[in-house]
């Protein structure tokens, strides 16, 4: 078991968080003003690169196009531990008015990445200069492409967890159901796995006054996608959590023509392993079984996507025991339910132990509205509380996948 043979004290770290925190604050501002779509982050690489080198920090590009590591050793031997932040923003028309709004028309940033970098940077800053204090090494990430496009696998494949290899990990999302200065803590599945669909289906073509001439397609993606809600209400346990969502249904192009074909796309989500499974082979059996009854023919498209954000609870309680050292007992929720958003922070977890944390945005203003809101813009102190934990687990490691130590702020 590797304990650190010096510490920072609860005092050390937020003295170290108000050095940084201006350059925190600056930065966020930048980023929020030249928001980047999925794998187009070339400006935000650049900046970061930049930060990272000057303070002496060894840096690693060209990992999943525009991802960056930053790697720092510590004076003493311990654990690999990794530190995630997502850059990406999302295709929205910002509504903020604030004096720091994307400078680019319909991108912005509405998930509050351009905290989560800033918070990661403010913490390399921190850690870069207390090193004596750090025993074993931090892997900085900075990933490109969580929205969607699932930036964190590829992060994966291309061996981000490896050379050196990492040992846990640990990453924060911006939350709004939490106030500023809590973080929300939960072992096991923490946010649901998320898989895509899109149904084409095909009959024949009538004059609207003679349906009988035709096959419905409309009338049959109707009833099929009110079917499908029966795997919920009928397949799955009650006490089991299933969410299945159209999101889009296009058919036709005149008011009085049966059509010859529907299509509806949308998403499934799953807390278990198991349940995921099951529904997307459901998903099929149905659809096939009453498109034949319909005399429709059915094309499925279904592709699996993020995986279930499952956190390892010995690193859950070894965040929130530090999390209460640092800021206190009001600081640390214990969540009883799992969101049914989901994340590509479940690749990692795939591969290493860890834990993704909820960090408390919710205020009276922007971080009041729901996350990928248009006039979503968390107030900038909760960063206080993200670059303080961050600087916490950095300096009290758990190990290399031994037992916890006891966090040893004092």
């Amino acid at each position: 078991m590797l304990q650190l043979s010096t510490n920072l004290t609860q005092e050390e770290i937020k003295d170290l968080v108000a050095i940084v925190y201006d350059d925190a604050v600056n930065l966020r501002r930048l980023f929020h003003e030249n928001p980047e779509l999925g794998f187009e982050e070339y400006h935000t690489l650049s900046v970061i690169k930049k930060y990272l080198t000057d303070l002496g920090i060894e840096v690693k590009t060209g990992i999943a196009k525009t991802g960056l590591v930053g790697i720092l050793h510590g004076k003493e031997k311990g654990p690999v531990i990794a530190l995630r932040a997502d850059m990406d923003a999302l295709p929205i028309q910002e509504n903020t008015g604030t004096s720091f709004a994307s400078k680019k028309s319909g991108v912005m940033h509405a998930c509050g990445h351009d905290m989560h970098m800033a918070m990661l940077l403010g913490a390399a800053n921190a850690l870069s200069q207390v090193r004596e204090k750090i025993s074993g090494t931090i892997k900085f990430i900075f990933q490109p492409a969580e929205e969607m496009l699932a930036g964190g696998k590829r992060m994966v494949e291309e061996d981000v967890l490896k050379n050196p290899d990492v040992d846990y990990i640990y990453g924060f999302h911006v939350w709004p159901e939490l106030p500023i200065g809590q973080f929300g803590f939960k072992s096991g599945a923490l946010m649901a796995s998320m898989d895509s669909f899109e149904v084409s289906l095909k009959g024949k073509a009538s004059h609207g006054a003679a349906p009988h001439q035709g096959i419905d397609a409309i009338v049959g993606s109707a009833q099929v996608i009110t079917g499908l809600q029966s795997i919920i209400s009928r397949e799955t346990d009650p006490l089991d959590s299933v969410v299945i969502t159209i999101g889009e249904l296009k058919s036709g192009n005149g008011f009085n023509i049966v059509p010859e074909s529907a299509v509806f796309k949308g998403t499934v989500r799953t807390i278990n392993k198991e349940s995921r499974q099951r529904v997307s082979q459901d998903f099929k059996r149905i659809i096939e079984g009453m498109a034949n009854a319909l005399r429709l023919e059915a094309k499925i498209n279904y592709k699996s996507g993020y995986p279930i954000t499952n956190n390892t609870e010995e690193f859950v309680d070894h965040a929130s025991r530090l999390a209460e050292k640092l800021f206190g007992q009001n600081a640390v929720v214990h969540l009883e339910k799992p969101s049914m958003a989901s994340e590509d922070f479940s690749f990692y977890l795939e591969h290493v132990p860890g834990a993704f944390i909820f960090l408390g945005v919710q205020d009276q203003a922007g971080g009041s509205h729901k996350l990928h809101n248009e006039r979503f813009l968390p107030d900038e102190k909760a960063m206080k509380y993200g670059i303080g934990l961050f600087i916490a687990l950095a300096t009290n490691p758990f190990g290399t996948r031994g037992q916890a130590p006891s966090p040893t702020l004092n």
